[in-house]
């Protein structure tokens, strides 16, 4: 196949985080890879609408980052903060109409009756049984999602789209997993941002359960994830790893993942996801907060 390449970016805080990845139908080659700090909280800009002028700074960023691209799509990876996430179930009978009215009606319900935006289905599934199906949902509002076509205008020849971070984080996971054949895997994912920590369960490499919750301290990340793995997900996961990522990986929430967990707690290196070499960078070069955008960048 001809080769083609894929970008994409992430806004947290002060920072845009980006990656380009080129495939050829065998392997993964990074292009580029960094982060572009602004004088203001872009996050704030794109997510929350401050600062409507910033907009076109964070275009001319954009324009500037990839300037040379070759990429003929990009993607935005989406904060959990942003989102609308929820689980619900319908009945096994209930066709594909059905199914949609009831996640566009639940939807409306959730996110306070703001209609339009966009629906992304979870990568995990809700407790099933003979009688009912259960599904997960994200959602973007509207309004976030047309700050987002706003930003994609300098690029009007590339196909834009957008995935939440979990769902990005995951596609990481999974391409590392398959590379070290270790698929069937129990783990829990743990992405630290400044604000949340997301939470993804994976039950003999299935991902069963994805939550966010705020934790404004290290111990907060450690307990929540204690509870990810006992209280909301039935029954134990066998000697499950813990993968941590993210923006703020810091030494002291390691040592008590370390300290509770023992050897099956890991910092996340997506390194090998594109062949890149772990002495590429110098020390301290927080590798592992590019863990969603090098997902969102992979086929």
């Amino acid at each position: 196949m001809i080769a083609q390449s894929t970008a994409g970016v992430e806004f947290v805080g002060h920072l845009m985080r980006y990656a380009e990845v080129e495939y050829d139908g065998s392997t993964h080659k990074l292009l580029r890879l960094g982060n572009c700090e602004f004088e203001f909280d872009a996050s704030e800009v794109v997510y929350s609408g401050a600062y409507p002028g910033r907009i076109e700074t964070i275009q001319s960023a954009l324009q500037d980052v990839f300037k040379d691209t070759i990429s003929s799509s990009f993607r935005f990876v989406l904060p959990s903060s942003a989102l609308t996430q929820f689980e619900s179930s319908v009945a096994n009978r209930s066709d594909e109409h059905a199914l949609k009215s009831q996640i566009g009606f639940e939807t409306l319900l959730l996110n306070g009756g703001e209609s339009g935006g966009d629906v992304f289905p979870g990568e995990q599934m809700a407790q099933s049984s003979p009688l009912v199906q259960g599904y997960a949902v994200h959602h973007l509002s509207q309004r976030i999602s047309d700050r987002i076509r706003a930003l994609c205008s300098v690029f009007p020849s590339q196909t834009k789209g957008h995935i939440p971070s979990p769902n990005a984080s995951l596609r990481s996971f999974r391409r590392l997993a398959e590379q070290r054949n270790m698929t069937n895997q129990n783990a829990l994912l743990i992405g630290c941002y400044p604000d949340h920590t997301d939470y993804t369960v994976i039950s003999a490499g299935i991902p069963v359960k994805m939550i966010s919750r705020n934790t404004p301290t290290h111990s907060d990340r450690i307990y929540f994830g204690h509870e990810a793995l006992t209280r909301l997900v039935p029954g134990s996961l066998k000697s499950p790893e813990v993968y941590v990522y993210g923006h703020v990986v810091h030494p002291d929430l390691v040592a008590g993942l370390v300290e509770d967990f023992g050897r099956q707690a890991h910092v996340l290196n997506p390194g090998p996801l594109v062949n890149l070499d772990k002495n590429r960078f110098e020390d301290g070069f927080p590798i592992e907060a590019f863990v969603p955008c090098l997902g969102a960048s992979i086929l």
